[in-house]
């Protein structure tokens, strides 16, 4: 009787009710995370139970670590103790916060709640529309999370108001100093036992990408960043390996001197000699939704497919990075994604020649109409830039209302200049609903980005009709292109094997035509972003000052190296083989192929995609030679040193 009285005593005492607490508080965090429908479809991983249960087991030492804590302020006295185990509960709530939203980061973008994150989108205005959207389609987990969070904070700050005389009180019994100890030496054990599970034990350790909490996260961001204050050691050979001039200090820099005389030529020549470029940028369009040499797709998109068919594709194009701040990067600054920070955002004052800056000289009028708000991705600074006209309208974010805007805009562009015009569109961007006067959005996720596309294609009939109809038709280039991907309900659960660079959130395509533009061609090796500006300004025979790291992609004799990075992970595709690595675990890299052809399953053809196969090769000397190349680039970045700063636009 005496044994179970004490018992009880301990059980009911406020260390380990607090404990307790932050453990159920978390296992409710994590069921919902495993064992509820994401917004992609399906479950988060492939085995959830497997995921619910490393995850758990990663999370324990954070939790051990606030029970001793509270257990040690616990023994003080008075208000002191008050005032230490609400701290302590603080601590663990903003713990818990941190949690959920890591949690739905991941669920809608695939990422983790990083610095990087935090100086991108912290900034940002939120578009109405896609907010709204978002909320719509997430109401039942966003008000699960809201509601744990809540209900948690209420009982840490129940728990420690008893002392208070103005609430009502709970007599929790004390413990004394040894039962105490024994306790804080159980959650001692089990810190300690757990605390690097990722690394001991198999299970954990192959689902770290996934189940990572958000404090290794940002400590693991934080020394990674650390790290790369000194100058790499094979700084040479990663600069080589990436193709840049290992002895410049400006690796990257392609210097032309007559470029003043080239392009006041250039502005000479009559409006007929010049081509309009019209980029047609959509948001995260799936490479595998996007191969016309498929006969669905063709059926669901019949504009865009026509339009492959009178120019060249480029079936297997990959983004430098993701999210839209990547696709943006690629395509008009010309470079690759920095590895571990979000360039758009965090890096404004680099020096770099863009696109845009470059064609602005050749006395070209450039416009960008999007139907997302450019203050999401701090698109707007850059835009003001790189555009003479810029124009997001809160009432104008379906995609046939922006394409038939994008006639106005068009009919009354300068007659005097080429023109170079970047249509950006917003219903493929998650949750993928289109307007209900179109359709009412499916059930699943890949249903609804069936639906979106097919809406897209259509506004992009009237994108292309008006170009075809216009007095420019032959002398216009149109190029589409997705910002990047995004993964279907199957392959988001191969994010712990693949990274965050991989082909689910990387892998688009490529479609040009117009003037100048081989008919009817399929170039199936992989290319990238960083093509596009190298290849429009040989299409339009223009030299220029650049940092662009890419190839003119109608040249078939350049080899090429097509790279994309995403938080500390990197891909490097060389033909059919791709190259996977992951910053600080060598136990990562790995190698896959890429099939020339479409050997997954086509007959769904939106969620049918998983991910390449697994290659049985040695991989190993090239994953090192790919770390060495992302150090280097990094270094490149973190230096500024694309650009001089004497000869910065």
């Amino acid at each position: 009787m005496k044994f179970a009285n004490a018992f009880r005593k301990i059980v009911g005492s406020k260390p380990i009710i607090f404990a307790l607490a932050v453990l159920a508080f978390k296992l409710l965090q994590l069921a919902q995370l495993y064992f509820t429908q994401t917004p992609s479809g399906g479950y988060f991983v492939e085995r959830p139970l497997l995921g619910f249960i490393c995850a758990t087991i990663v999370n324990l030492p954070a939790i051990a670590l606030f029970g001793i804590l509270f257990a040690l302020s616990a023994l003080l006295k008075g208000k002191l103790s008050t005032i230490a185990c609400s701290v302590v509960s603080a601590i663990a709530w903003i713990y818990l916060i941190a949690c959920a939203l890591n949690d739905q980061i991941i669920r809608w973008m695939g990422q983790h709640l990083t610095i990087s994150f935090l100086t991108t989108y912290s900034v940002s205005r939120l578009d109405p529309t896609m907010t709204a959207n978002i909320f719509l389609d997430g109401i039942w987990s966003f008000s699960l999370t809201v509601s744990i969070i809540v209900i948690a904070g209420v009982f840490f700050a129940f728990l420690n108001i008893a002392p208070l005389k103005k609430f009502p009180q709970i007599n929790f019994p004390r413990l004394s100093a040894i039962p105490t100890a024994i306790w804080i030496a159980i959650l001692a054990v089990l810190m300690i036992a757990t605390a690097d599970a990722h690394k001991r034990y198999k299970p954990c350790r192959i689902r770290w990408q996934t189940i990572q909490p958000p404090y290794s996260t940002l400590l693991d961001e934080y020394r990674y960043m650390q790290a790369h204050k000194v100058k790499p050691e094979r700084y040479e050979q990663g600069i080589a390996l990436l193709g840049g001039n290992t002895q410049s200090p400006y690796p990257f820099y392609h210097y032309v001197a007559n470029e003043d005389s080239l392009m006041q030529e250039f502005r000479k020549r009559p409006i007929e000699q010049k081509k309009d470029i019209i980029l047609l940028s959509l948001e995260s369009f799936r490479g595998w939704v996007g191969d016309f040499r498929i006969g669905s797709n063709c059926k669901r998109m019949p504009n865009l497919c026509k339009l492959s068919k009178s120019g060249t594709t480029f079936p297997y194009t990959y983004s430098v990075g993701y999210p839209s701040t990547e696709g943006m990067l690629g395509l008009q600054l010309g470079i690759w994604s920095h590895p571990n920070k979000v360039f758009i955002s965090s890096m404004m004052n680099t020096r770099a020649r863009s696109l845009p800056d470059i064609l602005g000289k050749a006395g070209y009028y450039k416009t960008v109409l999007t139907a997302a708000e450019p203050s999401f991705d701090n698109f707007m600074p850059w835009f003001e830039k790189w555009f003479d006209y810029a124009e997001y309208n809160p009432k104008v974010t379906t995609d046939i209302p922006l394409a038939n805007r994008f006639k106005e805009l068009y009919a009354n562009a300068p007659q005097d200049k080429p023109l170079y015009f970047e249509w950006i569109n917003f219903v493929t961007h998650t949750p993928f609903n289109v307007p209900k006067d179109y359709a009412e959005p499916a059930e699943t996720s890949d249903e609804r980005y069936a639906q979106a596309v097919a809406y897209l294609d259509s506004a992009i009939g009237i994108v292309l009709d008006a170009v075809q109809n216009g007095p420019r038709a032959s002398n216009t280039i149109i190029v589409v292109t997705g910002d990047h991907s995004i993964a279907n309900a199957k392959a988001q659960q191969m994010l712990g094997e693949l990274g965050e660079a991989n082909s689910t959130y990387t892998w688009t395509s490529f479609i040009w035509a117009g003037a100048g533009v081989p008919e009817g061609q399929i170039i199936d090796k992989p290319i990238s972003h960083v093509d596009y500006a190298p290849t429009i300004l040989s299409m339009l025979g223009l030299e220029a000052t650049n940092n662009f790291v890419g190839k003119n992609l109608f040249d078939n004799s350049s080899d090429r190296k097509v790279i994309s990075f995403r938080n500390a992970n990197g891909v490097m595709r060389n033909d059919s083989l791709a190259i996977f690595v992951q910053a600080n675990n060598h136990r990562f890299s790995h190698a896959r192929i890429q099939s020339k052809v479409a050997d997954w399953d086509t007959t769904e053809t939106i969620g049918g995609f998983i991910a390449e196969k697994k290659a049985n090769v040695d991989a190993t000397a090239q994953a090192d030679s790919l770390l060495d190349a992302m150090d280097a680039w990094i270094w490149v970045l973190d230096r500024n040193l694309l650009v001089p700063e004497t000869q910065s636009p």
